[in-house]
């Protein structure tokens, strides 16, 4: 294994470093992307990014004055920390490579192969094709809650080559009935470091992203990439959800977004559509207002003038998965919160229902990747 070591990002980018790392098809690869960029940073980036697609062991390391130490490690993981914002910013996995640099190991067609059987069709009879658009895909999920944890396996699970994991909670007790991820022996660990645990022992191959934060106005655009393929929005709150969405429309980033799972027992009436047409879910009804009020979404219609008029609202083209169930309420208050810490809302929840909404949202994110119908945000 190289042990060589540098204080200088420019040492990255040496002949001498290069050559210790790669062979010479893999040089190739490197140049042709080195060209096209004109700043050292961006360089760097990129030389990493192809580093960790071949498979090459090295690492880099950031503080305030950028990147200056590249090192040895045993897994291809790649982060860059934000020194303001003590958070991820950015990693390799936005790097997408050409479909022809993507190749299908031996590993990955045992694993995956199923799925790919799934989108073989008459008109596209090659079973590599969707696995290829899967393997280089790279999906955030933001929320790793009773609803994200859920979906980003079954990203997983289906064959994406890249994930973002978005979240700064910590697994908590009470999370056991709904999240994926809540285990005895992961409580107190952050969300997404057992999830990247999980997924790796799905996937050994899987670049996995992870980012310590929580998006809200202030940051979003700071964390979101314009070269990730799309993003599950899992998200809890109505502002932080709806600075998302406005941000993935100005990045006209394809975007799924999860309504209120909380409150609701029957899995079967769990539906997709846009989020015009939503009703009777609180969270998706304030994150629309929002969007409408403060982001420039295109405006609704009053009851009265869509039943009068048969007026529909211009959709923001924003898929949503949410419940034609009525949301129960809060009837007690438990007492375990006057002793006790609880990860709970005053409403009840459970893993068959939050979990199907992961997975509704995930089936919606694989199928607009194998069937190349990427559906952006419009205003």
């Amino acid at each position: 294994m190289n042990e060589q070591r540098s204080n200088d990002p420019k040492e990255l980018l040496s002949p001498s470093y290069r050559a210790s790392c790669w062979h010479p098809t893999q040089m190739m690869h490197y140049e042709e992307k080195r060209q096209s960029s004109k700043s050292i940073g961006a360089k760097v980036w990129i030389f990493l990014a192809m580093a960790s697609q071949m498979g090459v062991i090295c690492s880099s390391k950031s503080d305030q004055t950028g990147w200056i130490q590249a090192k040895p490690m045993t897994r291809t993981t790649w982060m860059k920390y934000s020194s303001q914002q003590h958070s991820i910013i950015e990693s390799e996995a936005i790097f997408g490579l050409n479909d022809n640099d993507v190749s299908l190991d031996e590993s990955y067609r045992l694993r995956f192969t199923g799925v790919g059987r799934l989108y073989q069709s008459s008109t596209h009879p090659s079973l590599d094709e969707p696995l290829y658009r899967l393997q280089k895909a790279t999906v955030a999920v933001i929320g790793l809650g009773g609803v994200g944890s859920w979906a980003a396996e079954a990203l997983v699970r289906s064959g994406i080559g890249h994930i973002v994991l978005i979240d700064l909670d910590d697994i908590c007790v009470s999370n056991t009935n709904r999240q994926l991820h809540a285990l005895t022996s992961t409580v107190g660990q952050f969300k997404i470091d057992a999830m990247q645990q999980r997924l790796l022992q799905i996937n050994p191959n899987v670049n996995v992203t992870l980012i310590h934060d929580f998006v809200n106005a202030d940051n979003v655009h700071d964390l979101l990439n314009p070269q990730w393929t799309a993003v599950v929005d899992a998200i809890d709150g109505s502002r932080g959800k709806s600075a998302l969405l406005a941000a993935c429309a100005d990045l006209r980033m394809p975007v799924v977004t999860c309504g209120a799972a909380a409150g609701r027992v029957d899995p079967t009436q769990i539906r997709v559509g846009d989020l015009t047409i939503v009703e009777g879910d609180k969270l998706l009804a304030s994150c629309r207002k929002e969007l409408r009020k403060y982001h420039g979404f295109a405006q609704g219609y009053s009851f009265r003038d869509k039943q009068k008029l048969n007026k529909k609202p211009k959709q923001f083209h924003i898929q949503t998965v949410y419940s034609l169930e009525e949301q129960r309420t809060a009837l007690v208050q438990s007492d375990t919160a006057q002793s006790l810490r609880v990860c709970d809302s005053a409403l009840g929840t459970a893993c068959f229902v939050t979990g199907t909404y992961g997975f509704v949202a995930a089936g919606r994110i694989i199928d607009m990747i194998v069937n190349d119908k990427l559906l952006s945000p419009r205003r």
